[in-house]
């Protein structure tokens, strides 16, 4: 950023920006931004969402101007924050399958230990259809529960409130056990069961 013939330095780029400097975000993002989005994309190889990644990261910076403390370069700092973006991205959008995996997993051990395929199959279907039309923070604050996450831990890492997680995986035990009593009311007791099993426990 210059002011006549002076060109501020990253350090003092860095106080302007803890005093809340639009101008001196405005340089930073311009200095960072697309090398800040090459490294997300080489990452992830989606252009929208190392678009999204690198907005994120600018978003957060503005919002904690005044309380940054960057024990590091900016450029490394920004690029630090980009990577853990992107596992954040990649935990998000692997989340769904990799843990409703574990869960079917579990269903089929406790299934096949008592015999009882078709029961799995049909419980199987029930909760893959259920679970993909839960809304998203139903179906992340479910999924979390299932793979033994604490109602603390699902909080802290889709930033909800704790009675918000607790109360979206309520509604979801609830749409899967009225799910059960219509299609397969023969079977209801046993599969809700391993439901209450696999995703309530403390």
């Amino acid at each position: 950023m210059r002011t006549g013939t002076h060109v501020y330095s990253e350090t003092e780029l860095l106080q302007l920006l803890k005093l809340g400097n639009t101008s001196a975000f405005d340089r930073i993002y311009d200095l960072y931004w697309k090398s800040l989005y090459l490294s997300a994309l080489s990452r992830i190889n989606d252009e929208d969402a190392a678009k999204d990644i690198v907005q994120n990261v600018f978003i957060d910076i503005w919002q904690k101007h005044n309380a940054l403390e960057i024990n590091s370069t900016l450029k490394q700092y920004l690029h630090g924050a980009v990577k853990m973006k992107v596992l954040h991205h990649y935990r998000t959008e692997n989340i769904k399958q990799q843990v409703l995996d574990n869960a079917l997993e579990r269903i089929t051990q406790l299934l096949h230990s008592n015999q009882n395929l078709s029961a799995y199959f049909d419980l199987e279907r029930i909760v893959s259809e259920e679970v993909e039309g839960m809304p998203v923070n139903m179906k992340n604050s479910f999924l979390l529960r299932s793979d033994s996450y604490s109602v603390k831990e699902i909080a802290s890492s889709l930033n909800l409130a704790e009675q918000t997680v607790s109360n979206n995986i309520t509604e979801a035990l609830k749409r899967l056990k009225k799910r059960i009593r219509v299609e397969y009311p023969e079977r209801y007791i046993g599969c809700v069961s391993l439901i209450m099993m696999l995703f309530t426990k403390s």
